[in-house]
């Protein structure tokens, strides 16, 4: 099997070095913003699941206001959170969007108190461009850093199609591998609007993927 070499690369902006980003305005009202998984790359913006944490009521409304996001579904509310789907329209979202190779990952989030920590992953070309683009948004105080190279070698971790990847991806960011468990099959079809029985079938393929690919190397 072929290898890839990738990197991935993480930013750190403080509030004072975002002053100047949209997004800055919503955190006067909004305890944080995480990236939780990622539905879409297409289109004119990425859509992603992220969680919406505030201790004042009105953040939502800004945050429906506010130019960096376009909320297209709130997927679930309880007192003080909202995990919610919504397009990232904010100047470094787009540069992500905007490059074809790379991709955003966990942790990333932006924060009342600590700012931007956004993670990054992609091929080594598109990681510099990246870094090159966000410098030029950004000044040069910010912290990033590219890590060594990432063996991706698919042996050991079979390359699932690209919604059974989302699916399982979404579970154990959601914890339904967790003991005890912190959702349920439903739970994610909620998230992705889909059937459950859709869920179950993407689940029950990958484990049965991941598991032979196990016995194969175990041999």
């Amino acid at each position: 099997m072929a290898s890839h070499d990738l990197r991935f690369l993480q930013i750190q902006v403080n509030m004072e070095q975002a002053k100047d980003m949209p997004a800055v305005e919503l955190m006067s009202k909004m305890d944080s913003i995480e990236f939780v998984a990622t539905l879409s790359t297409t289109g004119e913006a990425s859509q992603y699941i992220l969680c919406l944490k505030y201790s004042d009521d009105s953040a939502l409304e800004e945050f429906e206001n506010n130019e960096s996001f376009q909320l297209s579904e709130i997927i679930e509310q309880k007192e003080g959170s909202v995990l919610a789907r919504a397009y990232a329209k904010g100047p470094i979202a787009m540069l992500v969007h905007n490059n074809p190779e790379i991709w955003l990952q966990t942790p990333t989030q932006v924060t009342s108190l600590s700012g931007l920590f956004m993670t990054v992953h992609g091929t080594t070309k598109g990681l510099k461009r990246f870094r090159d683009d966000v410098s030029e948004l950004l000044p040069p105080s910010i912290k990033i850093r590219i890590s060594k190279d990432l063996k991706a070698d698919w042996i050991a971790a079979p390359q699932l199609p690209n919604r059974r990847k989302e699916v399982m991806e979404l579970a154990v960011r959601l914890g339904y591998y967790s003991t005890p468990r912190k959702c349920t099959q439903r739970d994610l079809a909620d998230a992705l609007g889909v059937r459950q029985g859709t869920i179950a079938e993407h689940l029950q393929s990958a484990e049965s993927m991941i598991i032979q690919s196990w016995a194969d190397q175990a041999k």
